[in-house]
């Protein structure tokens, strides 16, 4: 049982019967006697009870207390309070008149018995400042009830007010003629209410107005039917108003509620959410963590070799680290947002920037390096181009962890994102054709074409010295740590990566360039072949290949093998060797591909993509072509045979081939009578005063000149056949035998 010696003045008590609430206001150990007021009772007064008795009673009412601090930092620590809400000017005021009116009687030892409280207050109230005794009697329920204090006093105005009950009561605003009372709400319209805002207001995508909604909710749950069948709309005065469905909104679904249900998840988390903490609360110091991201630069180029060619606006990538604000890589150019362009920004770590610097026309200071060549532990980038198969090679060559933050969500790597408006603020001002997209797309904005002045190279070097400028530029909002605050290191993000890399005493993997870039190349398999080494549709070869018998090998069994090749330039390939031994060669295109050397891989699978698209129709006219030449040649073929077949009937075939060479003589005599000779030229159609005595009809000499024109169109067997039948007399004694006289003469000499 509890101790009476535990309870104190102002301690509230709680009955073990009943749970009521208690305030102990005095006691008294000598008389046994306590007084106490019952709490949450608008007319309770001070009873009296035995004191002794009320550990049997009553239990203290325990302290709520704060939540429990760690460990580490209660020796530090005072313990928490709970806050109190600071009285406005009028509940002070409140305050002070009460205490003032009751504080004569406070210290009254009478005070707590009815009637001798009755002729106090009766004596009180006679004072000019005392009030009334109802009045008095008020202010001591109030301060014995709420602790004995004159805080207790203060007027508890946050109370005030009608409570947030369904309906208006006969209350509202009233229309302006003052005759229209406004529309009081029953249960059925806060669910009528809920049911249009849920289904058709509190939708994702719909950018349905407040507005549309009352309409909506007015012709779903508001319409009757009138005598002829129709339905119609109920007057506006019997259904609810804008005011009513707005507040009813904003009442039961809270603004965080409105714009995820209306503007997704990934929206709100973008663009509305709360931004307490900080990125670099996740990052343990320089190298950890690199930001990645590409975007087109708005900065419209010209051609190198042509000066009035505009080629449109480049790629541009940044890598960012993410503690000390440093941008440590970039690319620029014309490969839009790959693997390719991704892997030359992170080859931009280690590229030799005293050579960059003198190819740019910018001068080289090593104190505007300190991050080449390092590695970090993970590059963190959005869903694009890490996250392809081949981008698994960043994490084992370089021992680096990819990180891709979910879609939509730029704000997870936010320095980089704001590395892009920091670089095109510097560049600005001076460059011509700056045109961000936003201009653009104004209706009559200015158009940047006809300045368009830099090619890339110029603008490669004003993007280097750029992110020269902005890493020796102090960042005043950056928040330095307590040890760089103690170092004295100025918020400088060449500076800030320095000082980290000394506080990580070198534990960072430093590049090794070539290795790298090797490491970096995209993969693929080609095959060996008698004609090369085949990549796609080019063939390429190296004096290793040839010295090893791959090409003779290849001629018998097309064997793969790996390779690794730059999307820019197909010039090169690099050949690992077959067996495994890890040796790896440099082939080059050979005389059948050369003319595609200087081009990129791209524009080659562009080429072969032309000529299959001008031979796609090859099988169909081959087609076509062989049903033509089937069409001539069959009744061509049975017309012959019509015409042999009478004459060798009974004829062997080997006195068919017994005289093949004459007949042949006689064949190129006639083809030779027919195509071979100097034609004279035709005569003309009014002949010339000289040109000599025409022949006429008579005259032999006019027919054995006759000339055959053989030109295009030409039938050459009639012409044969013409040729020999006028050419060559059909009897003389040159003249060839038929095979009926070769036969009749082989009789003679048989019988003879």
């Amino acid at each position: 049982m509890e101790d009476t010696d535990s309870f104190r003045r102002n301690q509230v008590l709680v009955r073990k019967d009943d749970s009521t609430r208690h305030r102990l206001l005095t006691f008294g150990i000598e008389t046994d006697a306590a007084w106490l007021i019952l709490l949450g009772y608008e007319f309770a007064l001070p009873y009296v009870a035995t004191y002794s008795d009320l550990p049997g009673d009553f239990i203290a009412e325990q302290p709520k207390n704060p939540a429990p601090m760690p460990a580490k930092s209660l020796a530090a620590a005072p313990a928490m309070l709970p806050l109190v809400r600071p009285p406005s000017d009028a509940e002070v005021i409140q305050s002070n008149l009460a205490w003032k009116r009751i504080e004569p009687l406070v210290d009254e030892p009478g005070l707590f018995d009815r009637h001798e409280r009755a002729r106090l207050l009766k004596e009180r109230a006679a004072h000019p400042d005392g009030g009334t005794p109802k009045t008095l009697l008020k202010d001591l329920r109030s301060y014995w009830q709420g602790g004995q204090t004159q805080d207790a006093l203060l007027g508890h105005y946050a109370n005030c007010g009608r409570p947030n009950v369904m309906g208006t009561g006969g209350r509202g605003r009233k229309a302006k003629n003052g005759t229209q009372r406004p529309y009081q709400l029953a249960q059925h319209d806060i669910d009528a209410m809920r049911d249009v805002l849920e289904t058709f207001y509190l939708q994702k995508d719909m950018h349905r107005t407040l507005t549309a909604t009352l309409q909506e909710l007015h012709e779903r749950h508001y319409t009757y039917v009138d005598g002829n069948g129709i339905k119609c709309l109920k007057p506006a005065v019997e259904c609810p108003s804008y005011r009513q469905l707005d507040y009813f909104l904003k009442e039961n679904y809270p603004l965080e509620v409105r714009i995820r249900k209306r503007k997704g998840d990934k929206e709100f988390e973008q663009n509305h959410r709360s931004t307490e903490g900080s990125v670099q609360l996740d990052c343990h110091g320089v190298g950890h963590m690199y930001e990645f991201d590409a975007t087109i630069a708005d900065v419209l180029l010209v051609s190198t070799a042509n000066k009035a060619a505009i080629v449109g606006k480049p790629t541009l990538y940044l890598i960012i680290d993410r503690a000390s604000r440093m941008i440590v890589g970039w690319y620029v150019g014309f490969e839009n947002a790959s693997y390719m362009a991704a892997m030359q920004a992170i080859l931009s770590l280690g590229e030799d920037k005293e050579k960059l610097c003198r190819y740019l026309g910018i001068d080289y200071d090593p104190a505007d390096w300190v991050a080449h060549g390092i590695l970090p532990e993970a590059f963190l980038a959005d869903q694009g181009e890490l996250t392809a198969k081949k981008a698994r090679r960043i994490a084992r060559s370089l021992r680096a962890t990819l990180m891709n933050v979910p879609g939509l969500r730029p704000d997870w790597k936010p320095l980089v994102e704001c590395g892009f408006a920091m670089l095109h603020q510097i560049i600005a001002p001076h460059t011509p054709a700056y045109a961000p997209d936003a201009e653009n797309r104004k209706r009559r904005g200015a158009k940047k074409d006809k300045d368009t002045t830099l090619n890339i190279k110029q603008f490669t070097s004003l993007i280097v010295k750029a992110i020269i400028t902005h890493n020796k530029t102090m960042q005043t909002g950056y928040p330095l740590s307590i040890a760089q605050v103690a170092d004295g290191v100025p918020p400088i993000p060449r500076e800030l990566y320095l000082h980290g890399m000394r506080r990580r005493m070198g534990k960072l993997d430093q590049m090794d360039f070539e290795r790298v870039r090797a490491e970096l190349m995209p993969r693929d398999k080609a095959t060996i072949t008698p004609d090369g080494l085949l990549f796609g549709r080019l063939l390429y070869s190296c004096p290793e290949a040839e010295a090893r018998g791959w090409l003779v090998e290849g001629r018998r069994h097309r064997k793969p093998l790996e390779i690794a090749f730059d999307y820019r330039l197909v010039d090169n390939i690099v050949v690992f060797a077959p067996d495994g031994s890890g040796e790896s060669f440099v082939a080059s295109l050979t005389k059948d591909s050369v003319m595609f050397a200087g081009m990129a891989l791209a524009d080659v699978t562009r080429h072969f993509y032309d000529v299959d698209q001008l031979t796609a129709l090859a099988p169909e006219v081959k087609r076509q072509a062989r049903f033509e030449y089937n069409q001539h040649a069959a009744p061509l073929i049975a017309a012959a045979k019509a015409d042999v077949l009478p004459a060798v009937k009974g004829v062997s075939r080997s006195s068919r081939r017994k005289d093949t060479a004459p007949a042949r003589a006689a064949e190129l005599s006639a083809e030779r009578t027919a195509l071979g000779g100097v034609r004279p030229q035709q005569p003309s159609a009014r002949a010339p005063l000289d040109a000599g005595p025409t022949p006429d009809a008579g005259d032999k000499s006019a027919e054995s000149a006759v000339v055959i024109p053989i030109g295009r169109g030409t039938d050459l067997a009639a012409t044969q056949a013409e040729s020999t039948s006028s050419a060559i007399p059909a009897a003389g004694k040159h003249a060839p035998m038929t095979l009926k006289e070769r036969m009749a003469a082989a009789r003679k000499r048989m019988q003879g």
